[in-house]
């Protein structure tokens, strides 16, 4: 039986900070959203690496580069550069929303943020640009792509193929509404697509009593310990995925109290959370392969077997209770 691959991606990105609503506001960069630096410290991307270099595990960090239309390419550049000097991994994350910043006008939002808003041509066009951008910025192409707010569709597909990119992060089963655009089956695994590999969030099944059944994607902030080791142990007896794609945000550690980052706290026990996880993932060895992006090639990627990718482990009710209470009790404590 093959050992699952574990994929930790982290969506790296900026933020509107409120411009769009108040003119007066600007984006929020570097800094705050990807830095996170408060207080003389660092909660963003340095301490996430800090943390998984403890370990010894690989990281892809799915940057954002249309933010140019604000900052200016050199705010992006030193992000990759950061990431890519500590030997992670950079592959290419788009929010169109950052194009509104071409005109005078940007409360008009004249471009929309999902790339499911966009035509064929349009798609293939925002992609060529990220890819010629990231492919400055870090000297080399990316290989994979995830679409802002999971807002992909079948065109995105087509769009990464014509411009030789064949993997994808953009499905996430938690949000139908966006991610049967993508694909009109439930994907929990690796499946090829049109000639793209679609690696989908990993997904779990809760059944919480009086709320029923819900799926529950493996992002950090929104799911507990417990329940990551769950769906990893269930995928090492083979009752799970054997991809299994984590997800967090630059800003995952950060709890902003308002929209310009002025003011934010520590989200401790996120960071607790995170250590437990790349911990985990140390003490089971070579019973996982712990893998960024770029480690896969295309034509490399291993079939799960047909209705494989459609597996969803299934969670107790008393874990996800605990996880409610941990999750409330943890942003009281980051106020």
């Amino acid at each position: 039986m093959p050992k699952p691959n574990v994929f930790i991606t982290i969506d790296t990105e900026h933020s509107i900070g409120g411009a769009f609503a108040d003119p007066a506001l600007k984006p929020v960069g570097n800094d705050k959203r990807i830095y996170g630096r408060i207080n003389g410290q660092e909660y963003g991307i340095p301490l996430i690496m800090d943390i998984a270099d403890r370990y010894g595990i690989p990281l892809t960090f799915f940057v954002e580069v249309l933010n140019k239309y604000y900052f200016g390419e050199e705010e992006t550049r030193e992000v990759c550069e950061y990431i890519l000097g500590r030997g992670h991994d950079v592959q290419l994350h788009l929010h169109p929303n950052f194009l509104n910043f071409k005109d005078s006008d940007t409360a008009a939002r004249q471009y929309r943020d999902n790339m499911s808003a966009y035509d064929l041509d349009a798609q293939k066009a925002l992609i060529t640009e990220g890819k010629e951008l990231l492919t400055r910025y870090c000297g080399r192409a990316p290989t994979a792509f995830r679409a802002g707010n999971y807002g992909a569709d079948a065109n995105t597909l087509k769009a990464l193929k014509s411009n030789g990119i064949f993997m994808d992060s953009s499905y996430n089963a938690a949000f139908p509404k966006h991610s049967r655009r993508l694909h009109a089956e439930a994907l929990n695994d690796a499946a090829e697509i049109d000639g793209v590999w679609e690696l989908p969030i990993t997904n779990f099944t809760e059944n919480i009593p009086l709320r029923g059944e819900r799926l529950k994607p493996l992002d950090l902030n929104g799911v507990s310990l417990a329940e990551m080791k769950a769906v990893i142990h269930q995928a090492l007896d083979d009752r799970g995925p054997r991809n299994l794609t984590l997800i967090l945000h630059s800003f995952s550690f950060l709890k902003a109290r308002d929209v310009q980052y002025r003011e934010c706290s520590v989200r401790k026990y996120v960071i607790e959370r995170f250590e437990g996880l790349c911990r985990t993932l140390a003490e089971l060895g070579d019973r996982v392969r712990c893998r960024s992006f770029s480690d896969l090639a295309a034509e490399g990627m291993e079939p799960v077997g047909e209705g494989a990718a459609q597996v969803f482990p299934r969670i107790s009710a008393g874990l996800s209770v605990l996880r409610g209470i941990e999750q409330q009790y943890g942003e009281v404590s980051a106020r």
